[in-house]
């Protein structure tokens, strides 16, 4: 009595695996590689970073929707060192940076990446079409 051979895997089933894999390594290296490479900045509260403004220690403010940066005049310790606060919405910050003759300026929103914006249209479709071919292959392998 012969023994029959053992089927071959399908291929499509590589594929996908490959194929996961590559969008996996994709992700990675569009959200996860920009937040390691980008520099630490201190984090300081926001009350610190306002007595300062009133000392005369800030030379120069970045506002943005997330965080405020600042950098602080000239000084042999931390010369060229910026820190970052958590924005309040204080409508008096204007002001008050005008009067102790500070540069400020608002952070444009970041812009996204053509990749993630990619992603945002292509990933949700196939997501779709792989759960719609595991019913098909589920209910066809039950009948």
């Amino acid at each position: 009595m012969p023994i029959k051979e053992q089927p071959t895997p399908p291929r499509s089933g590589l594929s996908n695996n490959i194929f996961l894999a590559l969008a996996a390594l994709l992700v990675f290296i569009d959200f996860v590689l920009p937040i390691l490479s980008r520099p630490r900045i201190p984090g300081v509260p926001y009350s610190l970073f306002i007595h300062q403004v009133q000392q005369g220690e800030v030379k120069e403010v970045e506002i943005g929707q997330n965080q405020i940066r600042f950098q602080l005049k000239t000084d042999d310790e931390q010369a060229g060192t910026v820190f970052s606060t958590t924005p309040i919405f204080d409508l008096g910050l204007p002001k008050l940076l005008e009067d102790k003759s500070v540069d400020f300026a608002a952070t444009p929103p970041p812009k996204n990446a053509w990749f993630t914006s990619l992603l945002g249209w292509v990933i949700p479709p196939l997501i779709f079409v792989a759960i719609w071919q595991f019913f098909i292959r589920r209910s066809a392998g039950g009948a």
